[in-house]
């Protein structure tokens, strides 16, 4: 419903992320950008070998992103891919991460053709190489990360009065965080603050969703503009949601005192509820 409310003619496209590893409802929004004839385009930054019904995260719009820096499930160093449903959109992509050529046979590259502009977004062979090597690690990766995910989440859920966040019907996360909700703001901050002292930080909730947002997002002027040229409680649901969300980084490798560390943070935040 939500999503129907923000489409009006003037919408091209609608990005939907998944966001720390956890499938968005892909079934309801993409039936609705079909309804709409609306582009669907995934940030799959975070659900590298995720999927939702048995099929993989970045196959459902019409084109799918993925993020392969330091901080994501497997990386190259920097950079990431793009997948495309139309030959179309992929020859446009394509010409855009290499200074607009469009690679045209015909033609030396000197004399390529060109129909936009573009930028150096190249990944190198280096890189590549990288990410074939890291990419025969990515299920062992996901299935230790949703185990790690798996304990802690049992160990978290018997503190009164925390929720966990809601996962569609058949997802299949990359489990890159637990997150989970606080009974206030408060509480989530003093969650961050407990877990800064044992060592452990928290992963963009509470502390870094100014970047995340798009509340905070003052610096686009053609989004400002489309709110009245002001962005404050444009999205009074969503803050109230984020403002008590708090996400726990998963890694691979997470012994159980690790996990008793950051149960007990948490446990210590939510005395009182």
């Amino acid at each position: 419903k939500a999503l129907e409310k923000l489409i009006s003619e003037k919408t091209k496209a609608v990005i939907v992320v998944h966001m720390l590893g956890t499938p968005a409802d892909l079934i309801k929004i993409s039936k609705t950008c079909k309804k709409h004839e609306v582009f669907l385009i995934e940030d799959t930054a975070w659900g590298c070998g995720g999927s939702l019904k048995g099929r993989h995260l970045g196959t459902w719009g019409d084109v799918g992103t993925f993020s392969f820096d330091f901080a994501k499930t497997i990386t190259t160093g920097e950079g990431g891919m793009v997948i495309c449903r139309s030959d179309e959109v992929f020859q446009r992509a394509s010409a855009w991460h290499d200074h607009g050529h469009e690679n045209n046979p015909k033609v030396p590259r000197w004399e390529d053709t060109r129909s936009s502009s573009g930028f150096n977004f190249r990944m190198t062979e280096l890189q590549g190489a990288v990410g074939i090597a890291q990419l025969k690690k990515l299920d062992r990766i996901i299935k230790k990360q949703r185990q790690n995910k798996e304990k802690l989440r049992r160990a978290l859920s018997k503190i009164s009065n925390l929720t966990f966040r809601q996962e569609p019907e058949g997802a299949y996360d990359t489990a890159d965080a637990l997150i989970f909700f606080a009974p206030d703001k408060n509480t989530a901050l003093q969650c961050r603050a407990n877990l800064l002292k044992k060592g452990f930080g928290t992963k963009i909730l509470p502390e870094a969703y100014s970047w995340h947002f798009a509340e905070e997002w003052t610096h686009m002027p053609q989004l400002v503009a489309a709110h009245n040229n002001t962005l404050n409680n444009a999205f009074p649901s969503s803050r109230a949601i984020i403002a008590t969300a708090v996400s726990i980084a998963i890694n691979v490798n997470m012994a159980d005192e690790l996990l008793k560390k950051i149960t007990s943070a948490v446990e210590e935040a939510f005395r009182g509820y």
